[in-house]
């Protein structure tokens, strides 16, 4: 079985910006974000409110089902999503063919990430949250493709290059 490339990154680190700028890779991607609503609803739960976090270990079952299922042609596949990977150990218990994973964090520098998240309307103290997310995350996960002070398509050839090749590559 292929092995599973997963970037996970704390709120404004630019997943879902890169996202866009690997549509046209050799391999499949997916990204935590694409499955809610645009109101953050998935089959009539807002599942991107804290008061959902009951559900939240599903929703994270569910994505290791999910990428298992896209392994199964054969290419590489990249996970793009905001767990830890413990989190996605926990997710994946039980879990028959549960994919192997290489891990790797998007990353940006915390006066960015600020101004990114208020950009987005966000509260100071949800700001504040993601910004101790990234803080936790960079300890977890050592691979970091930084997204400050470049543009996305430099990120996306340097994710492209890890996935379709492998490396160990750090960019940043």
């Amino acid at each position: 079985m292929s092995k599973l490339h997963v970037i996970t990154g704390a709120p404004g680190a630019g997943k879902s910006t890169l996202l866009r700028h690997l549509r046209d890779s050799s391999f499949a991607t997916a990204d935590f974000d694409e499955l809610p609503d645009a109101d953050g609803s998935l089959m009539g739960i807002d599942i991107t409110s804290p008061t959902a976090s009951a559900v939240w270990p599903a929703y994270n079952r569910l994505w290791v089902k999910v990428a298992g299922m896209m392994l199964r042609g054969g290419g590489p596949v990249l996970l793009l999503c905001p767990l830890t990977p413990e989190e996605w150990a926990s997710a994946a218990v039980g879990v028959v063919d549960a994919p192997r994973t290489d891990w790797a964090r998007l990353d940006c520098g915390d006066a960015e990430r600020r101004t990114r998240l208020a950009a987005r309307g966000w509260d100071s103290d949800e700001v504040e949250e993601a910004v101790k997310d990234a803080e936790e995350i960079r300890g977890l996960v050592e691979r970091e493709f930084a997204t400050g002070g470049r543009s996305p398509a430099e990120v996306a050839a340097a994710v492209a290059g890890w996935v379709d090749g492998g490396s160990g590559q750090r960019v940043g």
